[in-house]
């Protein structure tokens, strides 16, 4: 082994017991690159126009060489093998900008960067031989590390820092640059360590349930929808859901981690083992409002324990559900979610589920449910506007709107259009599960999609729920000015 060989492995091995050192003073590592798959990068290919790459399977860094002039293979900045993985360039005539993957820091306090920045070789032209450090904190200005920032020329090898970082994400940035063949610029070990945040464990009421989806659609996945109901962010990784066994013991307790690391307050995520499962049967308003986990329990058809716990596995809500706390208005209730009423009424009150209204698709996970208890109207409300309509898309009264409001959850709805003399056009709601407010639209046409003609047309609206309650509404609307 030859001098200088010897001295690059000691380098290494002083570097991992310094990271190593690093780590065990500030807490946890939370994040490494250490660059261990070769030949991901950039090199020249002999024609100054045209620069070959290869970064696929690298999710956690991108490469911005738009200012790089590399000219044959040996002048690169990729990834190599040496010394078990390092970034780096070598002759490439220019700088390439690194670029860490946005890091969520938001559950942690105290955060730390430390990077390997090192160079070989005898050129000292500080212009074209440098390594440059800084990180971004929540999409703000680029800030310069504390210890060892910018380093250019002969600088051997140092480690550089920055301490105490606070905020929600954190991004990595290095700018590189080196002119001289016999050289290199070495990035290598980019570690972030932090101490984690107290959290006091969420309490009863703080974390409810507030939908469930126990009996998809075929190919589809069940889904437990939570509410955070406090003033303050909790950590869902922390919490648990859980069922009962035949003898009322609690079985299948499984974490709920993820990409999501806190729930904050007065917000909704819905939880399940594959969003693929549940995107494509709803409509789906947040998508970054979905954990998806490894494990849930699986929830029976017919009747089942909703169980969910904090991280000392104390319950902090339950439900016990049947089938039968569907509307019996359902023909099918498959791929039909229930929905709480009030976030205030306890949780296992006869009144306080309902099925998902139809107009929204049976289901509301990651946001407001269509039964939410509100301030609610004494009995049914149906609004008719406008009082003339014209489809024409000019954007001015395009639509006739039915909107209502119900007195509590539980209505059905049949709305029908006949025109002037009372010849039926077009169901627009026809057995429909309303939730406590909604809207239907009527855009003109007739039920085969025909265009209707200019004139008078009547709406007649009727709701009724199972407890044998009807309420029937009925308005005349103008069709106008329909263009071809």
């Amino acid at each position: 082994m030859n001098c200088c060989k010897m001295t690059r492995n000691i380098l290494k091995i002083l570097t991992i017991i310094q990271l190593c050192m690093f780590n065990q003073v500030f807490a946890q590592e939370i994040w490494r690159e250490s660059f261990s798959v070769p030949e991901k990068g950039i090199w020249g290919s002999n024609d100054a126009d045209y620069i070959k790459s290869d970064f696929e399977g690298i999710l956690t860094w991108t490469l911005d060489y738009s200012n790089a002039f590399p000219v044959d293979s040996e002048d690169y900045a990729k990834t190599v093998s040496t010394s078990g993985g390092r970034f780096e360039v070598c002759d490439i005539d220019g700088e390439v900008i690194w670029r860490s993957e946005w890091i969520d820091i938001s559950g942690f306090d105290k955060v730390d960067i430390e990077l390997s920045a090192s160079e070989t070789g005898s050129g000292a032209n500080t212009e074209t031989k440098y390594l440059k450090a800084f990180y971004r904190l929540d999409d703000g200005e680029e800030i310069p590390f504390t210890e060892n920032s910018e380093n250019a020329g002969n600088w051997g090898s140092v480690q550089a820092v920055s301490k105490s970082l606070e905020g929600n994400a954190l991004q990595i940035i290095c700018y590189l640059s080196n002119h001289y063949a016999a050289d290199k610029v070495i990035l290598d070990e980019v570690v972030v360590a932090a101490e984690e945040k107290h959290y006091p464990p969420a309490e009863p009421d703080e974390i409810i349930l507030n939908e469930i989806l126990f009996n998809p659609f075929p190919g589809g996945e069940d889904y437990v929808e939570i509410y955070n109901n406090s003033e303050r962010e909790i950590p869902i990784g922390k919490l648990f859901l859980a069922s009962r066994d035949k003898n009322l013991q609690l079985e299948q307790i499984y974490d709920l981690s993820g990409k999501i690391y806190l729930i904050p307050p007065k917000s909704y995520v819905a939880i399940t083992k594959d969003t693929s499962g549940v995107f494509p049967f709803f409509q789906i308003k947040c998508s970054e409002c979905f954990q998806q986990v490894a494990r849930i329990p699986s929830f029976n058809n017919d009747d089942d324990y909703v169980v969910l716990l904090n991280e000392n596995l104390e319950i902090l809500d339950e439900l016990y559900y049947t089938e039968k706390m569907h509307t019996p208005f359902l023909a099918d209730k498959e791929g039909v979610s229930l929905e709480r009423v009030s976030f205030t009424q306890p949780t296992n009150s006869p009144v306080n589920w309902h099925s998902s209204s139809s107009d929204v698709g049976y289901g509301t996970p990651g946001y407001e449910n269509s039964q939410t208890g509100r301030e609610l109207t004494e009995k049914p409300k149906v609004i008719f506007e406008p009082e003339a309509f014209s489809p024409n898309h000019d954007g001015y009264n395009d639509e006739f709107v039915v909107r209502y409001e119900m007195a509590k959850p539980g209505y059905v709805a049949n709305i029908t259009i006949f025109d002037a003399a009372g010849r039926f056009v077009q169901h627009l709601a026809k057995n429909e599960i309303l939730g406590t407010s909604g809207e239907f639209v009527w855009n003109g046409e007739n039920e085969t999609g025909s265009r209707q003609l200019l004139g008078v047309y009547v709406v007649i609206v009727e709701v009724f729920n199972a407890e044998g309650e009807i309420h029937r509404f009925k308005k005349g609307v103008v069709l106008t000015d329909v263009l071809d």
